[in-house]
């Protein structure tokens, strides 16, 4: 008997154990963690709202008090064991947890005029606020949530008690009378922020955290961008290439501008024998005129030359643009189209040089073909220049000095252009590497803001396997003025049994009523 009744015992104890949910897997739901938070970011208490759809529920969590939001029947806890059978289509419930830590560590310092002071005692005080906020991981709470939980933390300052308000990466909006300063922070960094204030009797609505999953939900094509990177270290490759034809360019003007030079000199130390020997100097302005007639034969070759040089330069500089959208670029155009483009600037004064140069090279050629033309006429009048030899002698020393000074502009324009050789070598150099680079960079970017890979997991109890999301609503309190302290009213005299007893039937009345 004694057997028979021990059996029936276990067997009563065993069953009355049996939870609603029999396949004792725990019930999908949703979390949200309301964090209350001291003035100085510690934590004051942490309660969870638990979402679920309602029906049989079995849940997990280590309460000091759990509290039923959504209806009148009752949950029962059995230690960390919560069951409920509810009728609600959505069932809410709260608990309390016996735990008192976040996945970040918060901490908010105040300092006034320059001393720090705490939080409550800040209300109503004028003068220079800062508000430095720390957030950073805790290492003795699972760190799936610092690594895959964006923060969003907002201030609210109002504009009527602050001013001069500061703070370095804050998103800023005014909300009425307030301005609202918000800080996102994402998943696994840490945050350091620093807000500066000039303030008068100074009072600030509650800090709010929110941490949220984050989820940006991107498609980058990376690779369209890396085409475009891609193109444009081709044009810088062309762009090189073309700044050494230019510069073979440039380098051949100047020994032709060179030999020009020297031809220059010899008819200058010729027209200076003409005081000597007016005879000399006829055979020599001949043989004078017989050369520039030839020379100015080249004229046209010449001018081609050049403005081949400045078609194909603009024609390298329009395909190395051509991904911008700006219009064709033509000796006319170039300069109101690049002036106001700050980052063309150095292909502006490219193309002025270029331009210059082209411009200045007919300017020469008109010269050599109206030297030619005046040394024919001074071929001819000869005679009447005999008087005037020393004139003539002067004129030709003009004719040499200007030469010289163009042949240095074509020196200044080789080494110019060498300059702009070497850059463009350099920035091919550089930029060899850019795809690869960039790709790696993109790669590395998009990794921060994507959603983690790590799964949702219950920030109540490890046992919860079926938590579908996790939000955290964190707040500090609030800093309000001191309330002034209103004189005592007077004391009602004291009543006796019978003067009370009396008043209760309304037969007594005070002498103040």
């Amino acid at each position: 008997m004694k057997r028979f009744f021990s059996f029936v015992l276990i067997l009563i104890l065993l069953t009355s154990t049996v939870p609603i949910n029999a396949d004792n897997e725990p019930t999908h739901k949703e979390e949200v963690v309301y964090g209350i938070l001291n003035l100085d970011g510690s934590v004051k208490g942490i309660h969870v709202v638990n979402i679920f759809e309602g029906g049989k529920i079995l849940d997990y969590g280590n309460y000091s008090e759990i509290r039923n939001l959504t209806s009148s029947e009752k949950i029962i806890k059995d230690g960390d064991r919560i069951t409920i059978d509810t009728s609600s289509d959505k069932f809410y419930y709260q608990g309390t947890l016996k735990k008192k830590e976040l996945p970040w560590v918060i901490s908010i310092k105040y300092y006034f005029d320059n001393k720090e002071i705490k939080g409550d005692e800040l209300g109503g005080k004028s003068g220079d606020l800062k508000i430095h906020i720390t957030v950073k991981k805790n290492k003795n709470v699972n760190d799936v949530f610092f690594n895959n939980h964006a923060l969003q933390i907002s201030l609210s300052l109002d504009n009527r008690l602050c001013r001069n308000i500061k703070s370095e990466n804050a998103t800023v909006a005014e909300a009425g009378s307030k301005k609202q300063l918000a800080y996102t922070v994402l998943p696994g960094f840490e945050a350091d922020i620093v807000v500066t204030a000039t303030v008068k009797d100074f009072e600030m609505d509650p800090i709010q955290i929110n941490g949220i999953r984050l989820n940006m939900g991107m498609d980058v094509d990376t690779g369209e961008f890396t085409r475009q990177i891609s193109e444009l270290v081709n044009a810088i490759r062309l762009l090189d290439e073309g700044a050494d034809g230019l510069l073979d360019g440039a380098a051949n003007l100047a020994n032709g501008m060179q030999s020009y030079i020297d031809g220059l000199n010899a008819f200058k130390n010729g027209l200076s024998l003409l005081p000597d020997s007016v005879n000399e100097i006829y055979n020599g302005v001949s043989q004078v005129s017989y050369g520039l007639n030839e020379l100015a034969k080249q004229n046209d070759s010449l001018l081609a030359g050049a403005l081949a040089i400045q078609q194909a330069t603009f024609e390298t500089v329009n395909m190395q643009l051509a991904g911008m959208g700006l219009p064709t670029l033509t000796p006319e155009n170039y300069s109101a189209i690049l002036a106001p483009i700050p980052q063309l600037a150095e292909v502006k004064l490219k193309l002025d040089e270029i331009v210059q140069f082209t411009e200045g090279l007919k300017s020469y050629l008109n010269g050599v073909g109206e030297i030619s033309s005046g040394t024919k006429e001074l071929e001819r009048g000869m005679s009447e220049f005999k008087s005037s030899a020393n004139t003539i002698a002067a004129s030709a020393n003009e004719i040499y000095s200007a030469a010289v000074t163009i042949n240095n502009g074509i020196k200044g324009l080789k080494e110019g252009l060498n300059e702009y050789k070497q850059g463009t070598g350099q920035l091919r150099e550089g930029t060899k590497d850019l795809v690869a680079m960039i790709d790696t960079q993109l790669s590395e970017i998009l990794s921060l803001i994507s959603e983690g890979d790590d799964e949702v997991v219950s920030f109540v109890s490890d046992k919860n396997t079926n938590v579908d999301s996790v939000q955290f609503v964190l707040k500090t309190d609030s800093i309000e003025k001191p309330v002034s302290e209103k004189p005592d009213s007077p004391k009602s005299p004291t009543l006796s049994f019978w003067q009370r007893l009396l008043k209760l039937f309304g037969l007594y009345k005070d002498k103040d009523e």
